[in-house]
């Protein structure tokens, strides 16, 4: 929660041009507001980058910062899975369940294995309220240890 046709690339090229101008006119809003933009935990999307580095991992967040990736942030969220209603699994069963899946589609999302990275990851998952709220993600969330970063980190290979 993040890899033949002239068809498919003109589309590409839309969502491309769509999300620059998206991220366009977030920077602007910020400028002029002097506040950073805060997203609903349940709307986040692959792609979208926040500054969390303050934020507790096992924090009931209801919203959280998000910037443009062309400013700086902390993290990037390249995956998610949903999960299947029923009584809530446990912590413990959800890191489990997120440590393996985001690790597997780490590649999908940087270009090169875990393992072999420089990158590191973290994950958001359900607390018991949010939970009985009805979330049912996890989030998978890209970082280079102890640095901001400017850009994307899809496709960095780092």
């Amino acid at each position: 929660m993040r890899k033949h046709s002239a068809l498919w690339m003109a589309g590409i090229l839309t969502l491309v041009g769509c999300q620059a101008a998206q991220e366009t006119a977030q920077e602007a809003a910020q400028e002029v507001s002097g506040l950073p933009e805060t997203t609903s935990v349940l709307e986040l999307e692959v792609g979208t980058c926040v500054n969390d580095a303050d934020t507790p991992l096992s924090a009931d967040l209801a919203s959280i910062p998000t910037v443009p990736c062309s400013q700086p942030h902390d993290s990037e969220l390249y995956a998610s899975i949903a999960l299947e209603n029923g009584p809530y699994p446990g912590a413990d069963r959800l890191v489990s369940q997120g440590q393996s899946f985001c690790q597997e589609r780490f590649s999908d999302f940087v270009g090169i294995d875990f393992r072999s990275s420089m990158l590191d990851f973290h994950i958001y998952y359900p607390t018991p309220s949010s939970w009985a709220a009805g979330d049912r993600l996890i989030y998978c969330m890209v970082f280079d240890p102890g640095l901001r970063v400017i850009g994307t980190l899809e496709g960095s290979q780092r």
